[in-house]
């Protein structure tokens, strides 16, 4: 790209660094191409990529509405999104970004989005009364920033051309007292004396600590561009609710060369303002070619009256994204509302000299600050635009920020990551991928920085388990740049409450009816838990997947004597007696090649109270038609088997042998009933785990009548039953899950090392950390579950298998 044709540039700017300027004045300085160029004529990929499954505690990735009517059809793209969430209403959000594409000629406007459910449905329109297409003064607009006080009346702060040539800037906010069905005229913020100022970068804060001096008082900065080499940090204030503002004042020294700033009110109504210093501002002295680049803050005892002296926040070694454009001056600061720390977030190299989001933290109101420490995991790849935000109690952090780790080393595509820590900042876990779909900047304007997505992102926060973070982005899968969001339910692992959080509002979740396991959002008919395990969508009936059912569940086992026969315990859920059969098995298994067999099996059936139920020795002696009606009698004759219908409740099958004979053996039960209403939803058998042939089996069959696949929790359990009195319990048991083939499906050790969340979910996990457990789904087929102890060790274990509805 040439050089462009500064001449009729303000005064103020026909000198600076291209990268001293956000992409909002490169855009608005654009003189027929020089700095902005149309999107490359196709993308850099060779074909669209198939949608990525994301992780469960990701919603799906939504587009912020269809682009207004008024935007000519050449100018579809955006850039920069902001977002901001009500402090009294969690589900109450609006999100602010530039709105059409800028190529020879045309204009840039803003624009808006809200919701009132959470993220899950969108308005989406131009901000009223600003530019010339939507009837206001302003020739173009830009940089835009969104804010909601306590009130709830919506803020958007933005910066216009208040000529076609944009030789003067003009800073702005739109509000709205009825939550964005209505805008009044955009009031002036700021309005340059004289045209050698330009005003590039504005930031908005809302003061929202109720019971604090100045509460609701807006507070907006920017940078100002003047004749000399300096660009100071200017701020405004309005305590009439944006309708009038104060005079403008440096934040600083006017000589101090300064770029990007975050103004934040803390929770005693101070304010903070976090910003990049392009020379040193004193600290090192020298120009910014000898002297490292730095983030600085000023604090404001009074609200943003008048501020301290700069301090230093770290030294930086800047990262630029080399093809497109970013924020690399543009740090992203919050606070929480407890304990007043701050926290802030920014691309540079690492020492190592890798590509990192970097983070670091002060406890006493910038006085010092933690040395900065990687919240990405990101090979040696480019991250740029980092947003971060706090939960109220500073504990969970959230930052959202471009990643090319899935680019295949094409520097025109990236994709949105998320970084969370849940102890205040002191550690990150493994990042998560936030689309579904990657995005190509190259379809993006192209300026002499790069392809334009703008300087930075945002993310409102997770206030609650149950409050998803709401990261806004833009995103190229439609053929040109779009808002886009996805709600993230914030937890180290997914669990039923992330997931639930990522896809309900906070108003249904809190409805009986609609949240929680047992609710069913959708009204299909599988409640909310059903379809966390089955990954379909609880807000969405079409996505529905009926599971299928278990037909069969048995254990096989060494059975002793007094407490070491085989005991198998199985559940009937649902409201409707249900028919099964049930079989004891011993001689019949040398089919298998089995040795040690018990000769002579017996099978008693009791209820949960301990009462016998049912019993028999030789499957002949009694129900003979009914068991073989069934189509699965006993091949033995001294084999035991029962037919019995049976009330929904808790049972127990003891198998033992006739005359206190012991050996090996098998307990069964087999669903009988074609409907599904009624389930056998467990069966647990406790026995003795040897080694080899010794160790304890479980089988459970999926059935294949159905549409559907079964999801199924499997435990192993033996520290555990030493709480209930058993002797000799098996002290770390591991357990396999194979399939029909005696492949292994899934193993596990100790429950906790994966699946945590997910079993944790189902109300099933077990109490003993040392003890296993899998969740699956399983399509329709056979499976085996073995249970042995760690290192070859024995004792009596316990081996379970549950039908999760």
């Amino acid at each position: 790209m040439s050089p462009p044709d500064r001449s009729g540039w303000p005064a103020s700017l026909q000198s600076v660094p291209l990268e001293h300027l956000s992409s909002g004045a490169l855009m608005l300085l654009d003189r027929g191409g020089d700095l902005v160029r149309a999107p490359a004529s196709g993308p850099v990929q060779a074909q669209a990529e198939t949608a990525v499954t994301l992780d469960l505690r990701v919603g799906p990735n939504l587009r912020l509405g269809d682009d207004p009517a008024p935007l000519p059809p050449t100018m579809r793209a955006q850039a920069e999104p902001h977002i901001a969430r009500s402090q009294v209403d969690p589900d109450f959000v609006v999100a602010v970004f530039q709105e059409g594409r800028f190529t020879d000629g045309g204009a840039v406007d803003c624009g808006y989005s809200v919701t009132v459910d959470g993220g899950l449905s969108w308005t989406r329109a131009l901000i009223p009364g600003l530019t010339t297409i939507t009837g206001g003064p302003y020739f173009r607009a830009t940089d835009p920033v969104a804010g909601i006080d306590l009130g709830g009346r919506i803020f958007l702060n933005t910066e216009g051309a208040t000529n076609s040539a944009f030789t003067k800037g003009i800073v702005l906010v739109s509000r709205s007292l009825d939550g964005g069905a209505t805008f009044a005229a955009p009031s002036v913020v700021f309005s340059p004396a004289i045209n050698s100022d330009f005003p590039d970068k504005p930031w908005m804060a809302i003061n929202n600590f109720a019971g604090t001096a100045g509460v609701d008082r807006i507070l907006v900065t920017w940078t100002e561009f003047g004749t000399t080499d300096a660009s100071p940090i200017l701020r405004a204030y309005s305590d009439d609710h944006g309708v009038t503002w104060s005079a403008s004042a440096p934040i600083h020294a006017t000589t101090t060369s300064a770029q990007g700033s975050q103004p934040i009110f803390l929770r005693d109504g101070r304010v903070a303002i976090i910003y990049w210093n392009f020379a040193g501002s004193g600290f090192s002295g020298g120009d910014a070619a000898a002297t490292p680049e730095e983030i600085d803050m000023v604090l404001s005892n009074d609200g943003g009256v008048t501020f301290g002296a700069p301090t230093r926040v770290t030294t930086v070694t800047r990262y630029d994204q080399p093809s497109i454009r970013n924020g690399v001056f543009l740090p992203s600061a919050t606070t929480d509302r407890t304990t007043g720390a701050l926290y802030v977030v920014y691309q540079a190299l690492d020492l190592s000299g890798q590509p990192r989001v970097l983070f670091t933290k002060s406890t006493d109101t910038g006085a010092t600050w933690s040395a900065p420490i990687a919240a990405t995991d990101n090979p040696n790849t480019g991250v740029f635009n980092a947003a971060i935000s706090a939960s109220p109690d500073g504990q969970t952090l959230t930052v959202s920020f471009y990643d090319q780790r899935d680019s295949g080393g094409v520097t025109t595509l990236c994709n949105l990551y998320l970084a969370q820590s849940f102890d205040g900042g002191a550690t990150w876990q493994p990042n998560l991928r936030l689309t579904s779909v990657t995005t190509d900047a190259s379809l993006a304007p192209l300026t002499s920085e790069g392809y334009m997505l703008g300087d930075y992102l945002g993310i409102a926060e997770s206030t609650t388990p149950d409050v998803p973070a709401i990261p806004v982005w833009v995103d190229t899968r439609t053929g040109n740049p779009d808002p886009f969001i996805s709600r993230v339910g914030i937890a180290p692992d997914v669990d039923f409450t992330s997931f639930q959080a990522s896809r309900l509002s906070l108003a249904e979740i809190d409805n009986p009816q609609f949240g929680g396991p047992a609710g069913d959002a959708d009204g299909d008919g599988e409640n909310n838990l059903s379809e966390f395990l089955s990954q379909t969508d609880p807000n969405d009936a079409a996505s529905v997947v009926h599971p299928s059912r278990q037909l069969n569940i048995s254990t096989r086992e060494t059975v002793g004597t007094g407490e070491n026969v085989l005991i198998g315990g199985f559940i009937v859920t649902g409201p409707a007696p249900k028919q099964v059969i049930l079989r004891a098995i011993g001689p019949s298994l040398a089919a298998d090649g089995l040795t040690g067999l018990l000769a002579d099996p017996t099978l008693e059936v009791h209820d949960a109270s301990g009462a016998l139920l049912f019993s028999n020795d030789d499957w002949k002696s009694t129900q003979q038609a009914a068991i073989e009606a069934t189509g699965i009698p006993p091949t033995d004759d001294r084999e035991s088997a029962i037919v019995a219908t049976l009330d929904p409740g808790t049972y127990t099958a003891i198998v033992q042998g006739k005359g206190n004979a012991t050996g090996t053996a098998l307990v069964e039960v087999y669903d009988l009933d074609p409907t599904p209403v009624t389930r056998l939803s467990n069966i647990s058998t406790r026995g003795e785990v040897g080694t080899g042939t010794s160790v304890l089996i479980g089988g459970l069959i999926v059935s294949a009548e159905e549409a559907g696949q079964a999801n199924v929790v499997l435990r192993a359990l033996g520290p555990s039953l030493g709480t209930l009195g058993v002797s000799g319990a098996l002290q770390d048991p591991t357990l396999e899950l194979h399939d029909s083939n005696g492949a292994l499906i899934a193993f596990n050790d100790n429950w906790r090392d994966a699946q945590e969340g997910i079993i944790a979910s189902t109300g099933l996990a077990p109490t003993d950390d040392r003890e296993a457990a899998i969740f699956a789904t399983l399509p329709a087929g056979a499976y085996t579950a073995v249970v042995q102890g760690k290192d070859a060790t024995t004792g009596v274990g316990l081996v379970e298998a549950y039908n999760i509805p």
